[in-house]
């Protein structure tokens, strides 16, 4: 069920496209596309539509609800959600200038995942007029259903995507600092230090002073990666310059890089160098 208050300008422009069986095995594949200028009272809420919608404010604002959260869309900010979830978005005031493309493909959900994972939040779009105009080009080329069209739909859409998340990342990822950054430093600084020890989360816990669920996913978020792959990484990393460096024994360094077991270091080693430590000391010295 959907509910429309089209109250947009005449001047308005809306594009069909139908993808034809090539287009649809892509990554990506625009269905419809628009550039509005609505004015106060332009609504529209869904239950389901079967798309991914991006949203881009040109000039004014509009409001977004989606996927459990509310954002505002001011001039220069962008998103994308899943309009298979209940969703809403209206003119905040006066007029609302803004561009929307529906879309799907085989790597529509990934990267919306991606996204998505930061919270429905308008992200800063930093170079607007490359955006605008990869945005334009999307539109001319819906005009022209064939094979290269559609290889330059696919591809803009992606570039479109990457603006929003590396945006949404960078937001995130600030805010996370400002509000973690003396207790992440603790974190690493502590593994850097003890690294050849017997360091547990539960170690980690203790310096980060929050709950493990919370230093988890705190953790994570402004790192990219877990505490103990961190702590992995860290090891593995200093195995390698051991490895290029010394003639320490593969025994050793596996001690002195915090593994008990020689065949456990070897053993994550190469699952994480694609080699065992032998043959990198013998291929990279």
């Amino acid at each position: 069920m959907a509910k429309y208050n089209e109250n947009i300008y005449d001047s308005s422009v809306w594009i069909t496209a139908t993808p034809t069986p090539a287009a649809a095995e892509l990554p990506f594949y625009a269905q419809e596309a628009g550039h509005f200028t609505a004015y106060t009272g332009y609504a529209v809420t869904r239950e389901l539509h079967e798309s991914f919608l991006l949203l881009y404010t040109v000039r004014g604002s509009g409001r977004l609800r989606a996927e459990g959260g509310e954002t505002e869309l001011r001039a220069g900010y962008g998103t994308v959600i899943n309009c298979r979830h209940p969703h809403s978005y209206e003119a905040v005031t006066g007029e609302w200038e803004f561009y929307w493309i529906h879309f799907n493909g085989a790597g529509a959900a990934s990267l919306h995942n991606a996204l998505a994972a930061y919270g429905v939040r308008a992200a800063e779009v930093g170079d607007t007029a490359a955006f605008e105009l990869l945005i334009r080009r999307i539109m001319d080329s819906m005009r022209i259903n064939d094979v290269m069209n559609s290889l330059q739909i696919s591809s803009d859409l992606h570039r479109l995507y990457l603006v929003l998340c590396r945006s949404a990342a960078d937001a995130a990822d600030a805010e996370s600092r400002r509000a973690y950054s003396a207790m992440i430093d603790t974190v690493t600084d502590y593994i850097k230090d003890n690294y050849s020890k017997n360091i547990t989360i539960d170690d980690m816990v203790r310096r980060a002073h929050l709950s493990k669920y919370h230093f988890i996913r705190i953790f994570k978020r402004v790192m990219g990666t877990t505490p103990y792959s961190y702590l992995t990484n860290y090891r593995i990393n200093t195995a390698k310059r051991m490895l290029r460096l010394t003639d320490k024994p593969v025994a050793e360094i596996a001690l002195d890089c915090g593994y008990t077991d020689t065949s456990n270091f070897i053993s994550h080693f190469k699952k994480h160098v694609g080699m065992k430590p032998a043959q990198y000391r013998r291929d990279y010295i």
